[in-house]
């Protein structure tokens, strides 16, 4: 292979990147190769092999359509605390014959932005204590949206008529949840729509991403903001949030979210996934399911908010 610059001999090594598969570095000083260095470098610090726990606890719901499986579990070792969560299960004969109050043992599979149970073997059964909370009345589109009381990253009162005259995408998340699939894959939505409006003159200033936490007693102003710098959200777009768990849960009903915790208000959580988009107007728009949509599709439904709000007003 021929040296990219001639001021210095060449040397070729190969380097793996996330298995098998190598790039040819050039060893040299030319600035091309410095940058393919880095790019190479930066690949090799994302690759992380997939991690397998042992799961133990018990089953409190089965969704077999979805393939996902509701455990309260105890403490992950080396992974997480004891708290109810729902998993994905990739081969759907996994749920063949287990129900609701199975104790079981799974083997838990966590990769870079997805975590499923490889194996879930039942080890015996007992009444199930979690029970599923009432569900209130769920707004339809073109419904006012209820006004609703936050305190944001910066400790400040927040309300949600705060932002009355943009078009809102609000969620709900909690910083310490540590399944890749489920809250940071919507925080990962977020950052690339949260792009989408910076560049586009059509949504820039007029759109606003809103994450609401349901976990007050951990996700303080300052973990919200720390959580925010991570992620690179910009104030004037992205704002997180949060208040007391029943406030939040009463509020993110109205949308279809629900929320499940033990007595004792600790780390427990067990929670779906929903992101409402509110017009300007403060009215629903529509309702966002689990994480079957991207970054492009929420973008989307920002626009056309947008749209039906202009075509309204201008009847």
């Amino acid at each position: 292979m021929p040296a990219l610059d001639t001021a210095e001999p060449a040397q070729t090594s190969a380097v793996s990147v996330c298995g098998p598969a190598t790039i040819d570095v050039m060893n040299h000083s030319s600035l091309h190769s410095r940058l393919l260095i880095a790019a190479v470098l930066a690949a090799l610090a994302a690759c992380q092999p997939a991690r397998e726990y042992e799961l133990r606890g018990q089953i409190v719901a089965i969704d077999r359509a979805q393939q996902k499986v509701t455990i309260k579990h105890d403490d992950i070792r080396g992974f997480m605390p004891g708290m109810t969560m729902p998993f994905s299960v990739r081969r759907a004969e996994l749920l063949d014959g287990r129900t609701p109050g199975d104790l079981v043992r799974a083997t838990l599979v966590v990769e870079d932005s997805t975590a499923y149970l490889r194996t879930l073997d039942a080890t015996g059964h007992a009444p199930v204590t979690e029970a599923p909370a009432a569900l209130p009345a769920i707004l339809n589109p073109g419904d006012v949206v209820p006004n609703a009381a936050f305190t944001d990253q910066d400790g400040k009162a927040r309300s949600l008529e705060d932002w009355k005259g943009r078009i809102l995408a609000v969620t709900f998340i909690y910083t310490r949840c540590p399944l890749p699939d489920f809250c940071p894959a919507i925080d990962r939505r977020f950052a690339d729509a949260q792009k989408m409006i910076v560049s586009d003159e059509a949504l820039r200033g007029g759109v606003q991403l809103l994450s609401v936490s349901f976990d007050p007693a951990f996700d303080t102003p300052g973990v919200l903001t720390a959580h925010a710098q991570r992620l690179g959200a910009d104030r004037s777009v992205w704002t997180f949030v949060t208040g007391p768990r029943e406030d939040v849960a009463r509020f993110g009903s109205q949308v279809g979210m629900t929320l499940l915790t033990d007595a004792s208000n600790a780390p427990e959580i067990v929670h779906n996934l929903r992101t409402a988009i509110i017009d300007a107007d403060g009215r629903l728009v529509t309702i966002l399911h689990g994480t079957d949509w991207s970054s492009a599709d929420l973008v989307a439904e920002l626009k056309k908010a947008r749209g039906v709000r202009s075509h309204v007003a201008g009847r």
